[in-house]
């Protein structure tokens, strides 16, 4: 394949950054069940998109399990959607869903969006289902609440490969920002969910917290080192503001992700992007499809094109996407600051 010198250096923004030592990092990837087929899924992952090359499936799928939430977080873009058609997804579309993935021989699946995971009294039952089919890594997000209990112990059993946590600074700023849960309550879940997967799931899930930067960077190292003993990742994401209607953008961004993955809401639906909370363009709708006709259809190729005509800011979602502004902070290994 003959690739111009735009397509060679066709920029990946990252997102999100490590706070951890180059041991931990090592660890956290090489404890995966399955650590040779996510080597390629990473290699397509960040190459398909540079290449400009369509797989015949995507390389991932988010599933919403719930678009609920029980918390109102005052960082969260959950306030500036539009559409607040809230709900959980039926477990017979996403068994649907999960079929098809298997059948294409799917590496991961995500089963979180805009809402908390946990609300979906058939969450468990999702996790052991996509991993009894042949999901190679099943993950979800969550504001940790729920994670406790029958909840903690059945995700545990059914195979559950990795959670994310968010975890926004310690009491100054996570008390205000994540009530009503505490600091110490958040602590403490933790602690006992480290304990009990090491105790009954052989190490697994792994477990990874995630914090703002605005809230850690007074003090990242002592943040890395109050978590460090009973996780297993610590990653900090850049703070956005989605109160704006438009973002300040790099016209000539070419977004990766209509190579990468695809993204299906609690009740089917199918938007643009992953970015598109709000559904300002819905491509397809499993209730109706299946996610490789959507995949391989005539919108998301126009999708694409219009990326890489770089006529990007012509799509509503994308005038809104933070992604190609994101300041690139960059790790900062076991904690440091590095100024």
């Amino acid at each position: 394949m003959n690739l111009t010198l735009e397509q060679k250096e066709m920029r990946i923004n990252h997102h999100q950054f490590s706070l951890d030592s180059s041991e931990r990092e090592r660890l956290w990837e090489e404890r995966r069940w399955y650590f040779k087929d996510y080597c390629v899924n990473r290699f397509q992952w960040f190459n398909y998109p540079k290449w400009h090359y369509v797989a015949s499936f995507p390389l991932h799928v988010d599933f919403e399990a719930s678009f609920r939430c029980n918390l109102k977080c005052p960082m969260c873009f959950r306030p500036y959607i539009d559409k607040k058609n809230y709900g959980d997804m039926d477990f017979k579309l996403y068994k649907k869903g999960i079929d098809e993935c298997v059948k294409n021989n799917l590496y991961s699946i995500r089963l979180s969006w805009r809402g908390e995971s946990t609300l979906n009294p058939y969450l468990i039952k999702m996790v052991e289902y996509a991993k009894n089919k042949g999901i190679k890594e099943v993950s979800f997000i969550t504001n940790g609440l729920l994670l406790k209990g029958k909840l903690a112990e059945g995700l545990i059993k059914a195979g559950l490969d990795y959670i994310t946590v968010s975890v926004d600074g310690f009491e100054k700023y996570y008390n205000r920002l994540r009530k009503p849960i505490t600091f110490k309550e958040i602590t403490e879940k933790l602690k006992n969910f480290y304990s009990l997967k090491n105790s009954i799931g052989k190490g697994l899930p792994l477990l990874k917290i995630q914090a703002l930067w605005s809230y850690i960077k007074e003090n990242p190292k002592a943040f890395y080192d109050y978590f460090k003993d009973f996780t297993d990742k610590i990653n900090f994401d850049p703070e956005n503001d989605y109160s704006l209607r438009e973002v300040p953008q790099d016209k000539d961004f070419i977004c990766q992700y209509p190579w990468q993955r695809i993204t299906i809401t609690w009740n089917g639906e199918i938007p643009q992007c992953i970015s598109d909370w709000n559904l300002y363009t819905k491509i397809g709708d499993l209730r109706k499809q299946a996610i490789k006709e959507v995949w391989l259809g005539k919108a998301m190729e126009r999708y694409r094109q219009t990326q890489l005509s770089k006529k990007r800011l012509s799509i509503p979602c994308c005038k809104r996407c933070h992604r190609p502004s994101i300041e690139q902070i960059g790790n900062k290994p076991e904690g440091e600051d590095n100024k």
